[in-house]
C-alpha cells in the first residue's frame, strides 16, 4: 500500500477542455458566437433611437434676468439727535427665576427621549438576535447557557420596554422636591 508508485499519466488538453460532443448530443443549449453577437447588440440597437433623439433635438438656454437696482434716498444720520432716556435709581424689580428654571429641568429631562425611542425600537431585534443564537447552544449540548442567555435576553428587553415609565417616574419624583 505504502510501498507502491503511482504512475502518472498525461492527458492531452483536448480530451478535457473540448465539448464539442456535448453540442451534438443535447441540441443548442449552449451559446455560440452567434447567439453572442445578437445578445451582445440587443442593448446597441435599443439605444439606437435614444442617440438619434439627443442629437437632433436642440435644447434652448433662457436668458438671465438681472434684476433692477433699487436706489435708496441718502439719510443724514448726523442730522437727526438721539432722544435721552431718563434713567432713575429705584429699586430692582424681581424676575421670576422659577420659570427659567422650570424650563430648563424640563429640556434637560426631554433631551435623552429620542435615544431612549430608539433603545425601545430596536431592543426586540437584539433580544431576537440573542434568543436564536442560545438556541445554538441547545444543539451543541450546552443548555444550562441557553437557557442563561434566554432569560438574560428577555429581562433585558422587558426592562428597556419599560425604561420610559422609570424615567417618568423619577420625573415626577424631581418635581415634588
Amino acid at each position: 500500500m505504502f510501498g507502491k508508485k503511482l504512475k502518472v499519466e498525461v492527458v492531452p488538453a483536448t480530451e478535457y477542455t473540448d465539448f464539442s460532443d456535448r453540442l451534438k448530443e443535447e441540441g443548442n443549449k449552449y451559446a455560440t458566437k452567434r447567439t453572442m453577437v445578437v445578445a451582445a447588440s440587443i442593448p446597441l440597437l435599443a439605444s439606437v433611437p435614444y442617440i438619434i433623439n439627443r442629437f437632433t433635438t436642440t435644447t434652448t438656454i433662457a436668458p438671465v434676468m438681472t434684476p433692477p437696482t433699487v436706489t435708496e434716498p441718502a439719510l443724514n444720520v448726523f442730522s437727526q439727535a438721539p432722544e435721552l432716556i431718563p434713567v432713575t435709581m429705584s429699586t430692582p424689580i424681581p424676575s421670576n427665576t422659577g420659570l427659567i428654571a422650570d424650563k430648563s429641568l424640563d429640556i434637560l429631562a426631554h433631551a435623552l427621549d429620542p435615544l431612549i425611542q430608539i433603545l425601545v425600537a430596536i431592543s426586540f431585534p437584539i433580544a431576537s438576535v440573542i434568543m436564536v443564537g442560545a438556541c445554538f447552544f441547545f444543539m451543541f449540548g450546552n443548555s444550562e447557557k441557553a437557557w442563561d442567555m434566554i432569560m438574560k435576553a428577555g429581562l433585558g428587553y422587558v426592562l428597556i420596554q419599560l425604561s420610559p415609565l422609570f424615567f417618568d417616574i423619577l420625573r415626577e419624583v424631581g418635581k415634588t422636591i
